[in-house]
């Protein structure tokens, strides 16, 4: 038999079983028996699909939710940071999890001396090989 799932491999057992001759046993078992016994593997397969039509509905609705959290979330922060009392540099908003305006500043400005030393130190790695190749063809 080729190689399928086994509780089809039992409904076809079933089909061909009922039609052909279902008054016989097999291994002392009778049709109904047999039905009995794969029909766990069949509520099983029902009941997964079920679970995944809710899990897909579920997600669904989650994502709904979190489309007006995420609204709320940045009206909530932007009032913070528009906030006199508080501002872009607060602690509140650094507590909120969010970096305060004048540390990204000087985040942006170290990635950016960062960046130009790599650049730097990548010139300097090709002028290294460059002289190297050059010696070796000399």
């Amino acid at each position: 038999m080729i190689e399928t799932d086994i509780y089809d491999q039992a409904l076809v057992i079933i089909s061909v079983w009922s039609s052909k001759c279902p008054e016989k046993k097999f291994f002392g078992m009778a049709l109904a028996d047999f039905e009995k016994a794969v029909a766990p593997s069949g509520a099983a397969r029902t009941e997964l699909t079920q679970l995944d039509t809710r899990r897909a509905e579920v997600l669904e609705s989650r994502n709904r939710a979190d489309r007006v959290t995420r609204r709320s979330v940045l009206r909530v922060v932007n009032g913070v940071k528009g906030d006199p009392e508080e501002g872009e540099d607060s602690e509140l908003l650094a507590d909120m999890g969010y970096v305060p305006h004048t540390a990204r500043s000087s985040i942006v400005s170290a990635a950016r001396k960062l960046k130009s030393a790599a650049r730097e130190a990548e010139k300097a790695k090709e002028n290294r090989e460059s002289k190297e190749t050059k010696e070796v063809t000399q």
